[in-house]
């Protein structure tokens, strides 16, 4: 009696069996779609151009970026590494006095290759030479050609806004084209971008949330601020940047704005910030080279008088209770020992940001 019989019984027994295997598919199907969607989507995280992107000449996945800013009125050269897999950390570098004019020498680096494979995104602003990456008070003339040297041309006026750009504008612009987590970055900085990674993770620690300062004048005021201006003056004015006066402003704001410069004055700010400083003793690790014959008493000595910055701030940051790890070693004032901290430090960079 249970048996069906009749040519519609028939067609009805077939029809409920398709149906449930169609059905079947399709939820098997709507799971592996769900399940699989993120990683299909991450794995192929670097091989488009976001808007204004074109693919920079370093290789490595890196790709020249022209972010609007406002507040600096042209677009801003950024070169970024996405991350492997859609991870949301951003890993910003800073550059020293001789920044290319569109481009950022970390690109160059074997850092490149260091965090390749890595779910984090790399950021590195271009230009920015002799500026401290700084919000100036006034537009800044150099003396010397500055960036456009290959040129022979004095650039023009340029009214800098470098801290309300990385701080304000780019980070909205990075999470919607790039993931990053505006509250999920580390920043790292050589020689002169080395005062503003500590002072930008200090006045900015809801974005940065480690800091790595290498080979820079932590300490610019340790006695007076004579030095400190002299030193920002000369390097300002002979790189490209512009007069001092012009990145500080005049009295009375000129004080409060050479403070937001000064690593030491915001100390305070890196209480909750994984902070880490390197300097060299002026020695020469086996493994380097010399660099270029002008280019060796700077690269001896400078990096001996920032072996002495770098312990003055050090001590005054470790009295007021905040945490600093100081890595010291041989080394010269040159790339080599900086690409290698980095290396050194990349388990640690991944366990905050990665």
């Amino acid at each position: 009696m249970n048996e069906l019989t009749s040519p519609s019984q028939w067609r009805i027994r077939d029809y409920l069996r398709t149906s449930l295997v169609f059905s079947m598919v399709a939820a098997v199907t709507a799971v592996l779609v769900v399940v699989g969607a993120t990683p299909a989507s991450a794995a192929g995280n670097r091989d488009w151009l976001r808007p204004g992107c074109d693919w920079d000449e370093s290789g490595h996945w890196v790709q020249k970026c022209w972010v609007p800013s406002p507040s600096n009125g042209r677009d801003m050269p950024v070169l970024i590494q996405p991350s492997s897999r859609g991870g949301d950390g951003g890993l910003y570098l800073l550059d020293g006095l001789e920044a290319p004019r569109d481009s950022n020498y970390w690109s160059r680096t074997d850092v490149m290759n260091q965090f390749l494979d890595d779910n984090i995104t790399i950021v590195m602003p271009g230009g920015g030479r002799g500026q401290f990456y700084a919000d100036w008070a006034q537009a800044g003339q150099p003396l010397s050609s500055g960036f456009l040297e290959e040129v022979g041309q004095v650039p023009p006026l340029q009214w800098a806004q470098w801290e309300t750009f990385l701080t304000g504008e780019l980070p909205g612009w990075l999470q919607q084209h790039f993931g990053v987590n505006p509250h999920r970055n580390s920043v790292a900085g050589i020689s002169m971008g080395a005062l503003p990674t500590l002072t930008l993770a200090a006045r900015h620690n809801d974005q940065f949330k480690q800091a790595i300062a290498l080979s820079g004048f932590l300490d610019p005021a340790a006695a007076t601020h004579l030095p400190m201006i002299a030193a920002v003056g000369v390097a300002g004015s002979s790189f490209g940047g512009g007069q001092v006066w012009e990145l500080f402003g005049t009295s009375p704001a000129f004080s409060s704005n050479m403070n937001k410069l000064d690593p030491v004055a915001n100390v305070q700010g890196l209480r909750n910030v994984d902070t880490i400083v390197y300097s060299g003793n002026g020695a020469k690790n086996p493994e380097d080279t010399f660099p270029a014959p002008l280019a060796v008493p700077l690269a001896i000595l400078g990096e001996f008088l920032i072996n002495l910055s770098t312990i003055s701030f050090v001590a005054k940051a470790r009295a007021q209770g905040i945490s600093v790890d100081h890595q010291q070693g041989m080394g010269l004032h040159t790339w080599a020992p900086w690409v290698r901290q980095m290396q050194y430090n990349h388990d640690r960079i991944l366990g905050v940001i990665g």
